[in-house]
């Protein structure tokens, strides 16, 4: 063979090579992940179980970027990203009011009697309905409903026993003007602030209170600058974990049935995350402040009762319709 000939079948088997190397490269799932949580708190429990559960299924066929820690932002950046394709897949809490008025149903105080409940909505119909209007409204495909779980109230000033023990409280709540709605019409002084700002609000007195699940009041350590933790249970917030949905639709058959069961998987873990940290988290807490935190239960028929011109008031911003949805299903 002469050199010429060498020349070009070298030069062949070398393009052939970048060929097939440019075609392996276009068959990996390049994802970017993020959220605003740290390690440990419940937002971020689920992304980083979504990652693991989807390396686990497809290997090396996916290139993931993970953030967490605010490293690119707080909730609200985190949503404008993930719209525009500048992220992928993100969890979002309370603030998915913010992309589609559905979600305020969610605030209506003690919607939710227990888990059970809870599942029977996202896990079915109502499910449904809300990925298709999140799709139409903001762009997104809802992957899966997780857990931030049932909210509790904590303050400094007295246990909350009844609504009157609300009057005058300053309490931090995150920017759902639906959740700002409850606590006002309840007596309380609602001010909204990003989590991330609320350990310093609190031990300087800037708010009395906030309310949260206890996994996020041991994860954020508010505890250290709470006096009492009153077991509310008054709002239950889902993780609503969602995809660009240009980029889901991008998906070929075989990724996106990946990306679905690593998504079902996060949300198992997600909601049993939750469970077990109701289970263990009132005894650390206590144990972690030195019995300084004064844990109390409240009068549930009287908050129930004080609640009912706000889920009606709430039903408004939500659409009647889909409240009155809501509200046979969980009955």
């Amino acid at each position: 063979m002469t050199i010429s000939k060498k020349l070009i079948a070298t030069g062949f088997v070398l393009l052939s090579s970048a060929l097939s190397m440019t075609a392996a490269n276009a068959d990996v799932l390049k994802l970017r992940l993020s959220v605003e949580s740290t390690p440990g708190a419940s937002t971020q429990h689920m992304l980083a179980t979504f990652r693991d559960e989807l390396k686990k299924e497809m290997g090396d066929d996916v290139a993931i970027e993970y953030f967490d820690s605010g490293t690119l932002g707080d909730e609200i950046v985190h949503m404008q990203q993930v719209r525009t394709g500048q992220l992928d897949v993100i969890p979002i809490g309370s603030d998915a009011v913010q992309l589609d008025p559905k979600w305020a149903v969610f605030d209506i105080p003690f919607l939710f009697k227990d888990r059970d409940a809870v599942a029977a909505v996202f896990d079915g119909d109502i499910g449904r309905d809300l990925d298709l209007s999140f799709q139409k409204s903001a762009g997104l495909k809802v992957l899966g409903f997780g857990e931030i779980g049932f909210r509790n109230i904590s303050n400094n000033v007295r246990p909350v026993r009844v609504p009157a023990d609300l009057k005058g409280l300053k309490l931090r709540t995150p920017g759902s003007k639906t959740r700002i709605l409850s606590f006002e019409m309840l007596g309380a002084s609602p001010i909204k602030m990003s989590i991330g700002e609320v350990y310093l609000a609190l031990q300087q007195g800037v708010v009395d209170g906030q309310e949260n699940p206890l996994g996020n009041i041991r994860k954020w350590s508010w505890h250290e600058v709470q006096k009492y933790i009153s077991m509310s249970n008054h709002v239950y917030t889902p993780i609503t974990f969602v995809m660009n949905l240009k980029r889901y639709n991008s998906l070929t058959d075989a990724q996106r049935a990946a990306v679905d069961k690593a998504a079902r998987a996060a949300v198992k873990a997600s909601r049993q995350y939750g469970v077990d940290n109701d289970n263990k988290l009132v005894a650390e807490i206590k144990e972690l402040s030195k019995g300084k935190v004064e844990f109390n239960d409240i009068d549930v028929a009287a908050f129930k009762a004080a609640a009912k011109p706000i889920a009606a008031e709430i039903g408004k911003i939500a659409g009647e319709e889909f409240t009155a949805k809501v509200m046979s299903a969980v009955q």
